[in-house]
């Protein structure tokens, strides 16, 4: 991680919300230079969370109404549950440069366009962007090399209740309808890599399967299955669950030359063709995508380049979202 800012005051950023996301947003922040203030609801959460930062980070009274309170903003990062983001963003618009929301943007498609014309200082944080087999398979498909693509398959898989050990699996984001949980929207990751192998679209669900079909008892879909026609031709298969007892993840993209993929469970980027199959390791931690974020950010910040998916882009995947529900019905 760069260390920008170092010795010097460095820019002020904001992160709202102390949840484990927005916790790791303020460490690696701080690791990239910034001078970070911590807020949430809950004072003790963003007071760790501060904490656990370093030095370069503090703890503020929640209060969007005031925010000047904080002192001059340079950005800031919205970690609060998604059903809160369209007022947060609304609200930092008014005070703040640069804006990072934590994905997705909105809860539905409509509310996220609302902030397309804000594209220029609205981005949203899809770290696997940042990711370093990702952008390798995105390199290969952008090459050329697999020839004319005619199918993209994409799937993830991991059991809900692993994901906090030692918390109600019930209680978390992930399971309440009300916070904007359920698997469509929490691995809207997925949704984001079609919209970067295939663009925004638009895109047609020709079917779709969003249910609650396995034991956790849950008020939202643990379970996602969606075809898709692609703009442009060809089609995708998007495969999401809470269930799979092992972590399970990865892109296919099915060319007339070759076929490329990414497994992350197996570690791998794999070139097949007539002649056979090259492989890459791709081991790199899924970490280091959050720390590349986070002085990527600060770059934005301080006159850089801007962030991949802006609040334009940013909305495209919630568009898909929501037609996969629609197909669904």
């Amino acid at each position: 991680m760069s260390a920008a800012g170092a010795g010097g005051p460095g820019p002020h950023v904001l992160v709202l919300g102390a949840g484990s996301i927005g916790a790791r947003h303020a460490r690696n922040l701080a690791a990239a230079g910034a001078r970070v203030s911590v807020t949430d609801p809950d004072a003790d959460r963003a007071a760790t969370a501060a904490a656990e930062a370093g030095p370069a980070a503090r703890a503020i009274a929640f209060d969007l109404d005031h925010l000047d309170a904080a002192g001059a903003l340079d950005g800031a990062v919205v970690a609060s549950p998604t059903v809160h983001h369209p007022d947060q963003v609304d609200a930092l618009l008014a005070a703040v440069p640069r804006i990072l929301v934590e994905k997705p943007l909105a809860t539905d498609g409509a509310t996220a366009a609302r902030f397309a014309p804000h594209a220029d200082r609205v981005a949203v944080a899809y770290n696997l962007r940042f990711h370093a087999p990702v952008a390798r398979l995105a390199e290969v498909v952008a090459g050329g090399s697999l020839g004319e693509v005619s199918a993209i398959r994409l799937w993830f898989g991991s059991w809900l209740p692993d994901w906090r050990p030692g918390v109600d699996h019930r209680q978390t984001y992930s399971a309440q309808r009300a916070l904007g949980g359920g698997v469509l929207l929490d691995a809207i990751h997925e949704l984001d890599l079609l919209v970067w192998l295939c663009g925004p679209g638009p895109h047609r669900v020709r079917g779709a399967v969003v249910d609650e079909l396995g034991p956790l008892g849950l008020d939202v879909e643990d379970t996602v299955r969606a075809l898709i026609d692609l703009d442009g031709g060809g089609v995708a298969e998007v495969a999401l669950d809470y269930l799979a007892r092992r972590y399970r993840r990865g892109v296919e993209v099915t060319g007339s030359e070759a076929t490329a993929r990414l497994d992350w469970a197996r570690q791998v980027v794999e070139v097949e063709d007539a002649g056979g199959v090259r492989a890459e390791a791709a081991t790199t931690p899924v970490a280091a995508s959050y720390e590349r974020q986070a002085d990527a950010f600060v770059g934005w910040i301080t006159g850089g380049a801007p962030l991949p998916v802006d609040a334009a882009t940013g909305a495209a995947s919630v568009v898909l979202a929501d037609a996969i529900r629609e197909a669904a019905r």
